[in-house]
């Protein structure tokens, strides 16, 4: 067989375009079943094809889950969302909260570890001298900016962790009101998912 051979997915039988194959560790794995696997999961090239299938079988499962989940708490960054099942001791991170984005219902009591993680760039400020040329100012100077990161460890048979960005954009050092938001909307997620308090109290209480 040449090398771009159409071949069959493993897990559904249908033929698989050039540029469609996902391999696994024995075997191939077509788009559209690779996009049913969790959006957590990392490890599909060192899965089997059974690997797959047992996934997958889950991820059907966990439809219902999403269809009894009752959203009790909320906590919304610029793409990811924290939802919180208070009464049966359930989380999930997503866009939203539905059957068709089918996000993973994870026990809370699976979480391992949880922390809000600021990344800093720093970028060096240069001026154009006279006779056009640029140049450092002495001593130098410097722009800051921020990415704020929720640093998720979890023990699930599917994945380890789901580290999420709460900002889109980078936030520089002169939009203080921003800093404050997305450092008190970590704070609070880290509280809301570990039981520790935070500094400040945020979120959204449905009843």
């Amino acid at each position: 067989m040449g090398l771009f051979d159409k071949k069959n997915c493993d897990i559904c039988g249908e033929k698989i375009g050039i540029l469609g194959n996902r391999k696994l560790d024995n075997g191939n794995l077509c788009k559209k079943c690779a996009g049913k696997l969790s959006p957590w999961f990392e490890e599909r090239r060192h899965s089997t094809v059974d690997d797959i299938k047992e996934q997958l079988a889950y991820r059907e499962e966990n439809k219902n889950a999403v269809r009894n989940f009752k959203i009790t708490r909320e906590f919304s960054g610029d793409r990811y969302h924290v939802f919180i099942d208070d009464n049966k001791g359930m989380f999930a991170v997503a866009f939203n909260m539905s059957e068709q984005n089918n996000p993973d219902i994870v026990p809370l009591s699976a979480i391992t570890s949880c922390r809000l993680e600021i990344d800093e760039q720093r970028e060096e400020e240069e001026y154009t001298d006279q006779d056009g040329e640029t140049r450092s100012y002495v001593p130098p100077r410097y722009t800051y900016s921020y990415d704020y990161k929720i640093k998720l460890s979890v023990n699930t048979p599917w994945f380890d962790d789901m580290d999420f960005q709460l900002n889109t954009f980078s936030v520089e050092d002169r939009e203080r009101a921003k800093m404050m938001k997305y450092e008190q909307l970590g704070n609070q997620i880290v509280s809301a998912l570990t039981g520790v308090p935070a500094p400040v109290y945020g979120g959204r209480e449905y009843v």
